[in-house]
């Protein structure tokens, strides 16, 4: 189903005639004569109060990859700010849009030369493994995001499937300086890493966990990571304590690769799970087997592209297109998928069940979202609603009341109102398949 928009009145009116027209008219668009993505612009919302996310993402995956400041407060709630300057590296997990801040999971970071364990600070950068980085060398588009590390010359390009984020990350000569990548376990968005394991499997395999204590108070993420070059040497860290052997388990560890010198291309596969590592690897193997970077950036694209397709506007002015295309974009950010590719996932009461019958979703902002986003998605997405009300549903079995906010298998408990039930009615009373009434009421 494809839902139009129709804008010809003055800049005041525009919201209305766009929801007016949507409601009255809906059926096929003409054609577009560019892509849809290319009026999509990913760095709308993240200066000022947006909170957006920034990155390569697909629409509504799991893996939302994406660059890393220092948290600094409220504003770098999605973990990145435009008004920044420094990177600390790119993660797996992030939120967009919202007044609290957590996620940021599995840090992973490039760089060159002598051995660093700590990010550093703002105000000595020189002291760890963060980047200077500019706007004037920083890409953003629907399902990818590129950035040159200016502290390093490291030119760092991310993409991502449903599951799993690839990284591509192009080394300049280092001039006998040795090449690292880093992946550091304590590092998150505001949160605390409670409990967190890394382990070399093979010269190319590494898997762990991060559990952590935030907005989210019991999170717990499983991750597999695959390179596409063995890995030379390999150093375990938990906070600054070097430890001995393939695999680590602390509060914040940390692992070093390092190549002695630079390996030019070096590509990523970064797979997360909320069951277990094995899923992780699983998910890698089901969702991208290979190391095509432009083909999976391709890919993700074309799922942008599809998908920005369920709604359309006709206008001619460009403002208003990349506005409404961009808002568009956001809007199938969340919820997420929180399950694996084989339909394993983790309850809220941290119990597994495997193979579920329905996608299983998270991040459900009910007290935003129930009064316009969910409705939309009624209109736009009504083959993944089914879905959604089966994961609040399944929610309202496993800790006894539906979802208030809740946040990668956790109730957060935020905010006032019992926003599931309006959006449960609406999907129930516009036919989504799959809903029984009985289940519902």
């Amino acid at each position: 189903m494809r839902t139009r928009f129709f804008h010809s009145l003055p800049t005041g009116t525009r919201l209305l005639s766009w929801v007016v027209g949507g409601w009255l008219l809906a059926g096929s668009a003409p054609a577009q004569a560019q892509q849809l993505t290319s009026y999509v612009d990913p760095r709308i919302g993240t200066g000022g109060h947006g909170h957006v996310f920034i990155g390569a993402n697909v629409p509504f995956g799991a893996v939302q990859l994406g660059p890393q400041n220092i948290f600094k407060g409220w504003d770098w709630c999605s973990g990145y700010h435009y008004s920044d300057s420094l990177l600390t590296g790119f993660s797996h997990t992030h939120l967009s849009g919202t007044g609290g801040s957590d996620l940021g999971d599995v840090l992973i970071m490039p760089y060159t030369g002598a051995l660093q364990t700590d990010k550093g600070q703002q105000k000595a950068p020189h002291q760890g493994y963060l980047s200077r980085y500019s706007h004037q060398r920083e890409v953003a588009q629907p399902g990818y995001y590129a950035v040159t590390l200016d502290t390093y010359g490291v030119r760092a390009e991310l993409t991502s499937t449903e599951r799993v984020g690839m990284h591509r990350y192009t080394f300049p000569a280092t001039g006998g300086k040795p090449a690292r990548v880093i992946i550091d376990l304590k590092e998150g968005i505001d949160d605390k890493s409670v409990d967190t394991y890394l382990e070399q499997v093979d010269p190319q395999t590494f898997i762990g966990y991060r559990f952590s204590k935030g907005w989210a108070k019991n999170q717990k993420l499983f991750f597999a990571i695959k390179t596409s070059a063995p890995v030379p040497a390999f150093a375990l860290f938990n906070e600054a304590q070097a430890l001995t052997g393939k695999s680590g388990k602390g509060a914040a560890v940390k692992g070093v690769l390092t190549f002695a010198k630079s390996p030019g291309v070096l590509q990523l596969k970064v797979g997360i799970s909320p069951v277990s590592s094995q899923n992780a690897l699983a998910n890698i193997q089901s969702e991208l087997p290979g190391w095509d970077f432009a083909k999976t950036k391709q890919a993700a694209q074309a799922k942008w592209e599809q998908q920005l397709g369920k709604v359309t506007i006709e206008t001619k002015d460009p403002v208003v297109r990349r506005i409404f295309y961009t808002a568009v974009y956001h809007a199938w950010f969340a919820p997420a998928l929180f399950n694996d590719a084989n339909g394993d996932y983790r309850g809220t009461d941290d119990k597994v069940y495997p193979k579920a019958p329905f996608a299983n979703y998270t991040i459900f902002s009910l007290w935003d979202t129930y009064r316009t986003e969910q409705s939309l998605f009624t209109l736009a997405q009504p083959e993944r609603v089914g879905d959604m009300m089966q994961s609040m549903m399944a929610i309202g079995r496993q800790q006894g009341k539906l979802p208030i906010w809740h946040l990668m298998g956790n109730e957060t408990n935020t905010m006032v109102g019992y926003s599931a039930v309006p959006a449960l009615a609406e999907a129930y009373l516009k036919g989504t398949p799959g809903l029984d009434g009985r289940q519902v009421l």
